[in-house]
């Protein structure tokens, strides 16, 4: 206290002396603050001393306390639940879950394309695979993880997310098709599947570069679903793409983006032709609001169908689509989500069309002409257990297209060009404890081709998330 009085009464004693004039300050003045300057120190010193006698306990304790202040410093990042990479500036954070999923396959055995619900190749009634019925089967290829991190910049903070699962698509060869020889085998010894890239992009601001969702694509506003690949009726495309989203106060956010360009033709036969694809990237525009009664988002796109074998055949056609959706408050915590999406020739960007054709005769590319529809509707029973709904549904319009397809054969059997799909999902989340969700869902579908076959699909799904961030 002592102390403290003297170094109140020097500075004051300071302050004076520099404010008065400089002829009244007479050298015994300067000689008295010297004094009281040589006073300072020597009490400064003895403090120091009498610090060193202090209780080494005390101390010890003091010094803890500063250090785990100094730790959580150094080791909590700048975006939530990461930590700080040593001697770095970048803040990094890991996330994920372990998933298993439990299946029964009442009707309409897909295994062989995917093990998520894949509608539109549905076996069709009547067929050797439709009448394959009852497979249970049980896997955790949908496990996921992921790092988030985020450095500083002169122009804010630079954000990077890499992030995979192990969800192959067995028609891609990167994973053996459930009931083939190669998946008995790997499920008999190891059960291995492959790790494949779902995310991977740098962001500054509202500009981003890299592989994410589509900009076409809304999941905010998609329907909550247990099944991996939910319901058909919109868009489900990751790609690589360099997007800017412009935000305002009161107008709501602004997206324009160029995306990867791999739109694709089929020929008579039904296959895909490699002689030429769309020369430019595709083009995507957006808009998102949100509101005091939920959120809104329409969105347009515009891309490129080519054929140009190098030998005279040299055709452009470019297809475009539309979308709309967004979600509205209900009662409650409860909530409903929609979705509307078409366009002529949108090809790729809705799941799931199979492409433009090209018809040789005419010596031109013919586009379908579709539309699809989402509803959810996610009611919360406590805090702990959550109920969904969600219904889609997505048809093909008479074209040319459509008559192409029938006057080459490729309006039936398994994997032929589909006039409408169908498809609910009902079920339930809980969450016992903090970071696990138990879930339980109902499937049904109905697919009908363009020759007017039918297949149905029927499974129940259960699934186990243990999620860490």
């Amino acid at each position: 206290m002592q102390f403290k009085l003297t170094t109140l009464t020097a500075s004051i004693a300071l302050m004076f002396a520099a404010a008065m004039p400089a002829q009244a300050q007479t050298a015994k003045e300067f000689d008295e603050l010297r004094a009281e300057m040589r006073k300072l120190r020597a009490e400064l010193e003895a403090l120091k001393s009498q610090k060193q006698e202090t209780s080494n306990a005390a101390l010890a304790d003091r010094v803890e306390q500063v250090e785990l202040r100094t730790k959580d410093a150094v080791v909590l990042g700048d975006i939530p639940n990461s930590f700080r990479l040593p001697n770095s500036d970048t803040s990094l954070r890991i996330y994920g879950f372990a998933e298993l999923n439990m299946v029964h396959e009442f009707k309409g055995d897909n295994t062989d394309i995917d093990y998520a619900s894949f509608l539109p190749y549905v076996p069709l009634k009547g067929s050797p695979q439709a009448n394959r019925s009852g497979r249970n089967f049980v896997h955790a290829r949908t496990s996921r993880i992921g790092i988030e991190a985020s450095t500083p910049s002169p122009y804010g903070p630079i954000g990077i997310k890499i992030e995979g699962d192990f969800n192959n698509d067995p028609r891609t060869g990167n994973s053996a098709a459930y009931g083939t020889i190669g998946n008995i085998y790997t499920q008999q010894a190891t059960n291995s599947y492959n790790f494949r890239l779902r995310q991977a992009y740098g962001q500054v601001g509202g500009l981003l570069a890299g592989q994410t969702w589509s900009t076409f694509m809304d999941l905010d506003n998609s329907p909550e679903t247990v099944d991996f690949n939910g319901p058909i009726g919109s868009t489900f495309i990751r790609q690589p793409q360099i997007r800017y989203t412009y935000k305002t106060a009161d107008m709501g956010a602004f997206t324009g983006a160029v995306e990867n360009s791999a739109s694709y033709v089929l020929d008579s036969t039904g296959t895909v032709t490699t002689n030429g694809f769309s020369r430019v990237p595709d083009l995507v525009a957006r808009w998102d609001k949100a509101f005091d009664w939920g959120a809104a988002s329409v969105r347009a796109l515009s891309h490129e169908h080519r054929v140009k074998d190098g030998a005279g055949i040299n055709q452009s056609r470019r297809g475009w689509g539309l979308a709309a959706s967004g979600l509205v408050k209900t009662v409650g915590d409860d909530f409903m989500t929609w979705g509307i999406t078409g366009g002529n020739g949108i090809g790729r960007y809705f799941n799931y069309i199979e492409g433009a054709f090209y018809d040789a005769a005419a010596d031109r590319i013919l586009m379908e002409k579709s539309l699809g529809i989402v509803l959810g509707y996610q009611h919360k029973a406590s805090d702990s257990l959550r109920f969904n709904f969600a219904l889609g549904a997505q048809k093909n319009f008479e074209n040319e297209y459509t008559r192409f397809a029938r006057a080459n054969g490729l309006d039936s059997g398994r994997f032929g060009i589909n006039e409408k799909l169908w498809q609910t999902h009902l079920g339930f989340i809980w969450n016992p404890v903090k970071g696990v969700d138990i879930g339980t869902e109902y499937i049904f579908g109905r697919r009908t081709t363009l020759a007017g076959e039918d297949g149905d699909m029927s499974r129940i799904n259960l699934s186990a998330k243990y999620n860490f961030n």
